[in-house]
């Protein structure tokens, strides 16, 4: 049987139109669905069809396309967005294989790509440790990541052209409404401010990293993820970050060491939308450890994992980064890397009394695997990155179906329904 690929909604760059191109030149159908502007600015009118109704009847049609069109696989990026909830949930009787990309779990030079799901949907989060039995101890060559070159200015141009011509498509697709949770004009507002703000807090952060580690005073890290990002609102016991700040200070006040301090970490790309330095300023005051908490817009990562007594995070990537480092972590929220002998498995408030590393065969294994079942090396803003992303994940499609990826079936209920009840208490 002759595979077909429907192509939803990629990411701001030209990877899915490059990916659609080769996977068109290997014989295989293509086809793509564009919702918004952006969407056709990236993609354009190639083996696409445009859709215009309300999101809420999306996956109605995406369910009567794959039908006539014979799909057999359908691509996209974030599984978390609303419109493709919608069209997984359409299609979940149809048997088709769907792909996910995303940011990669470990970065630079890795992408996501996982069948089923990602995240909180991952197959990962079915598997124990002795599923990683057949894992390398050390990873093997073929593990190794091609170094690429940096793509944050490619990136911050595609962001603009997608933005732009979402406005100046809007005839062409009136019912149109973005994921993200801000107009647009407030993100460009707010990062406008915050980049002014940016260079003064950068000195901060750094004086305040460079005092911890020279005067050895023990800290743990918290540090922030967007707001607005799906691991939050989707994979997380949170409504948002600030709810997650609030419980990790109120508990820390309480049952942390008297001698520790808590740095707060602003993620790097956060717009500013909601001022969570005064948040953290506000809270810390009010459970009285205002002398205690520092909070940072900059500085160093790796230096700060080194020298941290431990590190708390919902399901970052900076969890596995600080694995890597040797740092503890504990996690408060579903991640791929929440397995016994890599995380602390106790409650928030015994964590800050001497936590274990993590074990390093252990986390030698779980990062093989990792390498090889979820990830491919490339980008999606360089050219070479991209080359390299296209070639690797074709070779994702073409491999041997796997078991788990078969039977993983993404709900929100399901997902929702799993999670592990540890956060402790505020």
């Amino acid at each position: 049987m002759k595979r077909n690929f429907l192509f939803l909604q990629g990411n701001s760059s030209h990877f899915f139109r490059t990916l659609g191109k080769a996977i068109d030149e290997r014989g295989y159908g293509v086809s793509r669905i564009n919702v918004s502007g952006g969407d056709w600015f990236f993609w354009g009118d190639w083996k696409a069809v445009d859709y215009r109704g309300p999101r809420e009847e999306f996956g109605i049609f995406v369910r009567d396309h794959v039908i006539r069109n014979d799909i057999t696989d359908i691509v996209l990026h974030n599984d978390c967005r609303p419109g493709h909830r919608l069209a997984i949930e359409a299609v979940r009787d149809l048997g088709c294989r769907i792909w996910v990309f995303e940011e990669g779990y470990m970065r630079p030079h890795w992408l996501t790509l996982e069948e089923g799901g990602i995240n909180g949907f991952s197959p990962l989060m079915r598997h124990t440790l002795p599923d990683l039995s057949g894992a390398n101890d050390n990873a093997t060559e073929d593990e190794a990541s091609t170094v690429l070159p940096p793509g944050m200015k490619h990136r911050i141009i595609y962001d603009f052209q997608w933005q732009a011509w979402n406005y100046l498509l809007w005839f062409r697709y009136p019912k149109f409404r973005t994921h993200r949770p801000y107009p647009i004009w407030a993100e460009y507002a707010t990062w406008a401010r915050r980049l002014v703000v940016l260079p003064f807090r950068k000195r901060h952060a750094e004086k305040v990293v460079t005092r911890l580690t020279a005067s050895g005073e023990p800290y743990f890290l918290f540090p922030l993820q967007l707001d607005t990002d799906s691991q939050v609102r989707v994979h997380s016991p949170f409504d948002g970050m600030g709810e997650a700040l609030g419980t990790v200070i109120a508990n820390f006040a309480r049952h942390a060491p008297a001698g520790t301090r808590l740095v707060v970490k602003a993620h790097p790309l956060d717009n500013g939308w909601v001022n969570f330095k005064r948040l953290t300023g506000a809270l810390a005051r009010r459970y009285r450890v205002a002398q205690r908490v520092d909070y940072i817009d900059g500085g160093d990562l790796n230096t700060l994992l080194r020298h941290a007594r431990g590190t708390v995070t919902l399901n970052s990537t900076v969890g596995l980064t600080a694995l890597q480092t040797g740092c503890p972590v504990l996690c408060l929220a579903r991640a791929i890397y929440d397995l016994p002998g890599l995380t602390f498995k106790g409650k928030l408030e015994a964590f800050w009394h001497s936590p274990p590393p993590p074990d390093k065969s252990t986390l030698s294994r779980f990062l093989s695997y990792l390498k090889r079942e979820s990830l491919i090396n490339g980008d999606y803003y360089t050219e070479q990155g991209v080359r390299l992303a296209v070639m690797n994940a074709i070779i994702r499609f073409e491999a041997p179906r796997r078991e788990d990826a078969v039977e993983a079936r993404m709900s929100v209920d399901v997902a929702e329904g799993q999670r592990a009840g540890r956060w402790g208490t505020s």
